[in-house]
């Protein structure tokens, strides 16, 4: 049987659910990986395999008569293990072409957890010999869905410790646009490191008026200090590494280090990213 089926890890998360969607609707066979098939929604041409990264030997099943996988799992203490699990599975099935989610910041030497776990997966998949592509997104709009949804929606406000720095976030159906695109277009995109954004970086007081414009009510960004940002995490019990890494990130848009912006969206797919302006109009109800 000819290799042409498509396996998504992560397919019932946030980007991996809208890529199945996609998927589905263009008739392509698809393995979409869980960890628990409670989680599973039923669509043609999905089919569902239950399976655990950590447990390599569970993985064979996941990619039988595939030809291209994606890869995305959490960013878990074993994280960088289980995504080699993987690569280490797709070199042995013969699977041509891995797409992996990544990090923006996506460096193998950081010292920051997140970008570190990437950029060592992001290594090994280098040199494992299949066709990658990387997809970094440079922060995720869809991110404003909670925290500063949930006090914007008690207090018409919101706390941020980036001051008046900019990054150009991407909308995540773009992410899954984009990778619905190199998974069934995949020789355009073959050895291919993609820094996604949206046209044009902003700030959370642009982020503040753009939610404001989409409920008609005005909301306020209250920029808040490093030291504050910290106090608020450690109050919530977040992991040291994650709570270094995030703040790494606030300091870097705070001193203006992450204002880059990249046309890899509009050049993919055709047309431009998903604004600011856009995610807050389709996403008003997260606000009200």
């Amino acid at each position: 049987m000819e290799n042409n089926k498509i396996t998504v890890f992560g397919a019932s998360g946030n980007i991996g659910s809208l890529l199945i969607q996609l998927l589905s609707k263009a008739q392509i066979e698809t393995i979409a990986v869980t960890r628990d098939r409670k989680t599973a929604t039923g669509l043609p041409f999905i089919h569902w395999v239950q399976a655990d990264i950590s447990q390599k030997e569970s993985l064979y099943a996941t990619m039988e008569n595939s030809k291209a996988v994606f890869l995305l799992s959490g960013n878990s203490p074993t994280a960088v293990e289980d995504q080699i699990n993987v690569i280490d599975v797709a070199k042995e099935m013969a699977i041509k072409h891995i797409v992996k989610l990544s990090s923006g910041a996506a460096d193998p030497s950081s010292i920051l957890y997140i970008p570190r776990i990437h950029g060592q997966v992001e290594h090994y998949l280098i040199t494992s010999g299949i066709h990658y592509t990387m997809l970094r997104p440079n922060g995720i709009m869809q991110n404003w869905l909670g925290e500063i949804a949930n006090t914007v929606r008690k207090e018409r406000k919101f706390y941020e410790a980036t001051g008046d720095g900019k990054r150009a976030h991407v909308d995540r159906r773009d992410i899954a646009d984009v990778a619905f695109a190199c998974l069934t277009a995949p020789e355009t995109h073959f050895d291919k490191i993609y820094l996604l954004t949206s046209d044009k970086a902003v700030s959370y007081f642009d982020v503040a008026t753009a939610i404001s414009n989409a409920i008609n009510e005005k909301v306020t960004y209250c920029p808040i200090s490093i030291a504050q940002a910290k106090q608020h995490m450690e109050e919530k019990n977040m992991p040291a590494a994650l709570i270094e890494t995030f703040l790494a990130y606030d300091s870097a848009q705070r001193n203006g280090e992450t204002e880059i912006v990249t046309n890899c969206v509009n050049t993919i797919l055709g047309y431009p990213a998903r604004t600011l302006e856009d995610f807050a109009a389709e996403y008003a109800t997260y606000f009200k």
